[in-house]
């Protein structure tokens, strides 16, 4: 069987798994840099407890931690118990499934958390905001759970302005300047969401069985980039009144954050911030190799993030945009967005 090519958070990944998500398909001259196989049945390698790096605080109905990583001699086992194992090593992700009715948490676990940790191993920033292209530049979205990214994303995606990224936003600093790679071509909808913005909620799966959200093709909402941006502006999203107002009259405003702010709310909106706070010494992959605990190759995982965190609220401008609840106020804060970027000068990203 002929292997499928992927682009992936700005890697090549090749791999003869289907997919059930949207993925784009890499161009034919893509160089390799990422191999993912996926199997069925445990491989009987239990891991030692003192290999122990994180476990999560969130239990299963077990009382087991939903997520457990462990150091292995090529690199690290990411645990998700009675689902999946994954091994990381560079270069290379496997996966073990514990079920073969459970195919679809290959797709939730792998491009969520599992390559999530991948990148940030490998010195890039994953940040738990959506990303759409405005004027060759991307323009990033973070909020917390409740505070509308989803619908904002998918919004400004139908106005023309194409998709990036939905969920995970992968940034990479170098030399002054920060750019957000492309994820894979999905917006995760509610049923409202995708007959808003979609046309309709039929004929598209659940991201998870049990989850609210649909897998929608970005292609049925707008356009999608497929490269690296320049990243232009990062807003912090907050559904706000002002004045005493009820939350729906309130009106649309663009905020500045200073710089020392900026960088706490990256450390906040980092997808993985508990986990990787979990093990900070460890160092990860770098040069192409393998790096254990901090005594053994250099800087740990903590230095290495925060230098690259502040870097990135150094070049990327963060600001706070406030705006009220309900769809009718979508055209203001589209507006209110494009009027801030004008404010970026010719060379400036």
């Amino acid at each position: 069987m002929e292997p499928y090519r992927y682009s992936v958070y700005g890697l090549c990944l090749e791999s003869e798994f289907r997919f059930r998500t949207p993925m784009t398909i890499a161009p034919s001259d893509a160089r390799l840099e990422l191999r993912f196989r996926c199997e069925v049945g445990a491989d009987g390698r239990e891991p030692s407890v003192q290999d122990g790096l994180y476990r999560s605080s969130e239990k299963n109905r077990f009382g087991e931690s939903v997520v457990q990583i462990y150091a292995t001699a090529t690199g690290v086992l990411m645990r998700f118990p009675r689902v999946a194992d994954f091994r990381l090593s560079p270069g290379e992700i496997s996966c073990r499934l514990m079920d073969p009715d459970l195919g679809f948490m290959v797709d939730v676990c792998l491009l969520g958390h599992v390559m999530a940790y991948y990148l940030e191993l490998s010195g890039v920033a994953a940040i738990h905001a959506g990303a759409v292209a405005c004027g060759g530049r991307a323009v990033l979205f973070a909020a917390d759970r409740t505070g509308g990214k989803s619908t904002l994303v998918a919004s400004m995606v139908e106005a023309g302005f194409p998709l990036l990224a939905d969920d995970i936003a992968a940034l990479d600093p170098r030399d002054g300047a920060v750019t957000c790679r492309h994820a894979f071509p999905q917006l995760k909808l509610t049923d409202e969401q995708a007959r808003r913005f979609a046309g309709s909620a039929e004929g598209f799966d659940r991201v998870h069985p049990s989850f609210a959200k649909l897998s929608v093709p970005a292609d049925r909402v707008g356009g999608v980039v497929t490269g690296s941006l320049p990243v232009a502006r990062l807003y912090l999203l907050e559904r706000c009144a002002l004045d005493g107002e009820a939350e729906h009259d309130a009106a649309v405003s663009v905020k500045p954050v200073a710089p020392g702010e900026a960088l706490v709310q990256l450390v906040r909106h980092s997808f993985l911030a508990e986990l990787l706070a979990g093990h900070a010494e460890w160092c990860g992959l770098a040069d192409g190799g393998w790096r254990g605990p901090a005594g053994e190759g250099g800087g740990s995982l903590r230095t290495a993030r925060f230098y690259r965190l502040a870097g990135i609220a150094r070049a990327v401008e963060v600001k706070r945009l406030c705006y009220p609840s309900g769809y009718q106020h979508l055209p203001d804060i589209h507006a209110a967005v494009l009027a801030d970027l004008e404010t970026l000068s010719p060379g400036e990203t």
